[in-house]
């Protein structure tokens, strides 16, 4: 129970930021290295709003979201629907993301400085006892929260006319657009919604850990790694992907070392694209999203 208490928290962040990957690479095609700065921007934008203009927690993750969001559709626009345009390899809209990432970066560093900043929680910092257990309010937060954001993101993309549009592209690209799809719009769409995951999970994450201009690189990286672990472009592969890498860490960290957890992770991304390359949870079915 100690593993898995520990394990859920971080879990639910890897799968938040799994989400944006495979959503991008379901409707788009394409790998979006800028994802883990989304999570940047979402912490900094939410450390802004709550500690320097004194809004309460929710309302920031909230605009934080939207703000992060339009920035992902500024991204569709500026880098994947551009060089499209110009009938670009798919390699180079990916390095485009990479260079977005980059200059997410050093704005971020110039706006806000190098120094980590604090972001306290706002369920206090009080373990709760559960039994034997020990648990920050934080980790509850997280979880509660972040499972709310992906049965809401279920939803949108099951019952709403938008969502089920991205998923027609998402499975089929060309029989999309013949039947009046705008898969352009789709695209935008799913860029928005992954920047608005990410973001989210930037701001959960941020009372745990200090705010810094790099804390995207890593969490960017677990999350892909999540993503291919679950099936990259699978929506419900890429939540279950994100839980397994967060309980696999917290038994490394707690049966061998903390300081292996990387190195166990990236450990199971080899042996996942070597044994099943598809994905540990991945369907059998076309469609993905």
């Amino acid at each position: 129970m100690y593993y898995l208490a520990n394990g859920l928290p971080i879990g639910a962040i890897y799968a938040l930021v799994a989400l944006g990957y495979s959503l991008i690479y379901a409707s788009a095609g394409v790998l979006n290295w800028s994802q883990g700065d989304m999570v940047m921007l979402g912490a900094y934008i939410g450390y802004s709003l709550h500690r320097l203009l004194g809004l309460n927690y929710v309302l920031s993750l909230l605009i934080s979201m939207l703000v992060v969001a339009c920035v992902g559709m500024l991204v569709e626009r500026t880098v994947l629907h551009s060089l499209r345009k110009r009938s670009s390899p798919s390699i180079n809209v990916v390095i485009g993301t990479l260079g977005v990432a980059i200059i997410c970066r050093n704005v971020a560093l110039a706006i806000w400085g190098p120094d980590a900043q604090p972001f306290p929680s706002p369920v206090g910092s009080t373990p709760i006892n559960i039994g034997n257990l020990r648990v920050l309010p934080q980790d509850i937060l997280i979880v509660a929260l972040g499972v709310a954001l992906m049965l809401l993101l279920q939803y949108f993309l099951k019952y709403t006319r938008e969502g089920k549009a991205l998923r027609a592209v998402a499975q089929d690209r060309m029989a999309a657009s013949l039947m009046g799809v705008d898969v352009g719009k789709a695209d935008m769409l799913a860029f928005a919604a992954s920047a608005a995951m990410g973001a989210a999970a930037g701001i959960l994450i941020a009372p745990l850990f200090f705010v810094t201009f790099n804390m995207g690189a890593g969490i960017g990286l677990k999350g892909f790694v999540a993503a291919v672990v679950g099936g990259l472009g699978n929506i419900p592969g890429a939540i279950a992907g994100g839980f397994f890498l967060g309980l696999i860490e917290s038994l490394a960290s707690g049966k061998i070392s903390s300081g292996y957890r990387d190195a166990i992770a990236f450990s199971v991304l080899i042996m996942v694209l070597w044994l099943k390359p598809s994905g540990l949870f991945s369907r059998t079915t076309k469609e993905t999203v």
